[in-house]
């Protein structure tokens, strides 16, 4: 009788400890406070190498390749730079944008982006990517909208604040892309319509790759006076995006959407489609047989660390091979990227969310084709532009 009371005991405390886990996890990770300007964490300053996640000069993880590429067709001294802006990896404790320092555990997710996104462009251009004081996770979901927004904007002034630093000490004029994921996305986006549509600028832009944030289609319509979305392998000066989907997923919820008037809430709109198969803004379906390779990255940041907000500090030395002809593609009438569910094999774990999305995966499902497509259009925009 004695044993089974200790037993009672401790299933009513693990019973305490499951219900109460949720509240405790979001006390230590969420900003306990409203935005305000006093507690905003120190601007970076991008004549610091520091505040560079990648440089051209620098040994970081954008510089690796599969070992599986096809390294023939690099350009041997790029012509083209790269301007690349991370997604989210802060996801607290602290307030409500990061504050960039050694040993936070968000450094972990920024590795991970660089081998799985930012080294696609290795070798068509020089990359450079820099460290931003990037929004809380919270900052899409939060009913403190008016605190989302804050560090949003104040996350874009980093973001548009080492552009121009990008511009007047590291791009000497040459041709560039812009290129982003996630709250990236966000960031470059606005910063195509502030700091290139339709400005002299544009004539450098080769083409931009913003991936895995919703583009409502009225963007072209009440954002962008010039700029269009790539509707060939080969056109340049336009817009590649799109969001991947398992057959079957939707969109749905919503997305905070930066506008010249100003912050929106935008519902189940019908988004921008380009097809990574293809190349092209139509709803046929592209098959397995033009997939060049996905890219498997293991993201190496477990929520233990996140927890103890501590970098694990694992640098990536190689990447894996990439593996082809594992997805189709296919536009779909409201804007999704359907793929090929990966039921098996290294992308398998990737459905949790009940919409399907395959949000990480962005970039590296389609690793080789954005690899080779960077290449098409680079060559293209330097015929044109001898």
């Amino acid at each position: 009788m004695k044993l089974l009371k200790w037993f009672a005991v401790i299933v009513v405390v693990l019973i305490l400890l499951v219900v109460s886990a949720r509240p405790l996890i979001e006390w230590r990770l969420l900003p306990p406070d409203a935005f305000s300007t006093e507690n905003v964490p120190q601007a970076p300053d991008y004549a610091d190498d520091y505040f560079w996640i990648a440089l051209p000069e620098k040994s970081d993880s954008a510089d690796l390749v599969p070992p599986n590429v096809d390294k023939s067709e690099d350009f041997s001294q790029p012509q083209i730079d790269v301007f690349f802006v991370h997604s989210t990896g802060y996801v607290g404790p602290g307030g409500w944008n990061s504050t960039m320092l050694p040993g936070n555990s968000e450094i972990q997710s920024t590795e991970y982006m660089l081998t799985s996104m930012a080294s696609i462009f290795n070798g068509c251009c020089n990359v450079y990517a820099p460290h931003y004081r990037e929004a809380h996770l919270n900052a899409f979901v939060s009913e403190d909208t008016e605190s989302s927004f804050s560090a949003l904007d104040l996350a874009y002034r980093d973001v548009e604040s080492a552009f121009d630093y990008f511009l007047s000490n590291f791009n000497q004029g040459r041709p560039f892309m812009i290129v982003g994921h996630s709250q990236g996305t966000l960031h470059a986006t606005r910063l195509l319509e502030q700091r290139v549509d339709g400005l002299a600028l544009q004539k450098r832009l080769v083409a931009a790759y913003t991936l895995g944030y919703w583009m409502p289609m009225d963007k072209f319509e009440r954002g962008f006076s010039s700029l269009s979305l790539c509707a060939e392998p080969e056109q340049t000066g336009c817009i590649v995006t799109y969001d991947a989907f398992g057959q079957g997923g939707q969109l749905n919820g919503e997305s905070r959407q930066w506008y010249k008037s100003g912050w929106e809430i935008v519902e189940n709109t019908n988004i921008a489609c380009v097809n990574p198969l293809s190349w092209k803004t139509d709803t046929e379906m592209a098959r397995e047989a033009l997939h060049l390779g996905a890219m498997p990255v293991e993201f190496k940041r477990t929520f233990w660390y996140m927890l103890i907000a501590q970098d694990p500090n694992y640098k990536f030395s190689e990447l894996p091979p990439l593996s082809a002809n594992l997805t189709s593609a296919q536009c779909g009438e409201n804007g999704e990227l359907f793929v090929k569910e990966q039921l098996e094999g290294p992308f398998s774990n990737h459905l949790a969310d009940e919409n399907k999305s395959y949000h990480l995966l962005d970039f590296s499902l389609f690793y080789g084709n954005i690899r080779s497509n960077v290449m098409q259009r680079s060559r293209a925009y330097l015929e044109k532009n001898p």
